[in-house]
């Protein structure tokens, strides 16, 4: 069989079998005018070989096997704990191509330091994007469920302030129906306010999320401004209230730690620290982001970023350390 037409049956180039035959793999015959044939023996040989290739071998091993020097088994053993190793460091590969990719990071390196470990939370805490954020994002499937909730709690109030004894008369209906129209308004207007002593309502619908080349957030303007976005993101038409700014547009962050008292519905309170963030701009802008809440990996995250792309940094009490490190507020600060 001539090299062309044995490229044809098994699927080889030229080269690879002339390599093959350099290795000393195969040993084809010459004719009297030097052309190479090939017997049915070096095919079924180079067969072989394109096999044992397929499963990652190398030559040197094929070698060894086809000269009885190494068995077979053995060495399909030692080539699992080799591929083994391999899948485990492609799989850490694809994670950390996964993570910056999703969560559309900066091209900093420390950040393939930090794992995946985000705990779910209760009361409301969890996450609702992939991005890496401050705070809890108000996505279209949050700002539905809220949706109904707020107008089940208007309906309420309505019906219980129509059947309270006054006398309205034949207004009775529509003094409830106005009043759950206000209600249903007011509850969706204030559903961002943050200045409650309430846990709840101090990160509710607010979030700074730290993408590849900057930050994007809403900025709070009012409650009509409120409403409007509120049913902007419920219809997937946020996009004209969002604001982006560049990293190399921030001209300042200032992280500010204060001491709150938190209830959480009961008589008593108890003593805490939050974080705020100011950002300064450098067309005269400023974002103030309440004490928000974060998971422990997107501390870390933030924490890494700001302090690789910001170019001006206040942190009197270190928080962004306490943040990379992954230690709890209350206990960093307790005592400083």
């Amino acid at each position: 069989m001539k090299t062309n037409e044995l490229e044809k049956e098994i699927g080889l180039s030229k080269y690879t079998i002339r390599y093959y035959e350099k290795e000393g793999l195969i040993q084809p015959k010459r004719e009297e005018n030097g052309y190479r044939d090939y017997d049915d023996e070096t095919v079924q040989k180079l067969k072989i070989i394109k096999f044992l290739r397929n499963l990652q071998i190398s030559v040197d091993d094929i070698k060894a096997i086809l000269d009885g020097e190494l068995d077979f088994r053995h060495c399909l053993k030692i080539n699992q704990v080799n591929m083994q190793k391999q899948i485990e460091s492609m799989n850490e590969i694809k994670d950390t191509i996964d993570d910056y990719y999703d969560k559309d990071l900066p091209l900093i390196e420390e950040l393939s330091e930090i794992k995946n470990n985000n705990n779910k939370m209760g009361l409301g805490f969890q996450k609702t994007t992939s991005t890496v954020s401050l705070g809890r994002k108000l996505t279209p499937e949050l700002a539905r469920r809220q949706l109904i909730i707020t107008f089940i709690g208007a309906l309420v109030v309505a019906v219980s302030f129509s059947r309270m004894p006054y006398d309205l008369g034949n207004m009775r209906v529509l003094v409830g129906i106005v009043f759950f129209i206000v209600t249903f308004m007011l509850m969706i207007a204030f559903s961002f306010k943050q200045t409650s002593a309430m846990m709840l309502d101090n990160i509710l619908n607010q979030s700074v999320e730290f993408l590849s080349d900057g930050i994007y957030y809403y900025q709070f303007n009012g409650p009509i401004s409120n409403f409007k976005y509120f049913f902007a993101v419920v219809f997937n038409k946020k996009h004209q209230f969002m604001h982006k700014c560049l990293y190399e547009d921030i001209k300042k962050l200032e992280v500010i730690a204060k001491k709150k008292y938190m209830s959480t519905g009961s008589p008593l309170a108890y003593e805490t620290y939050v974080s705020d963030f100011k950002f300064t701009f450098k067309d005269g802008q400023t974002f103030y982001f309440y004490w928000p809440m974060i998971l422990n990996d997107d501390a870390r995250y933030i924490a890494t970023i700001v302090e690789k792309k910001v170019e001006y940094i206040e942190d009197p009490y270190n928080i962004l350390y306490a943040m990379k490190q992954g230690i709890n507020l209350n206990d960093y600060l307790i005592g400083r």
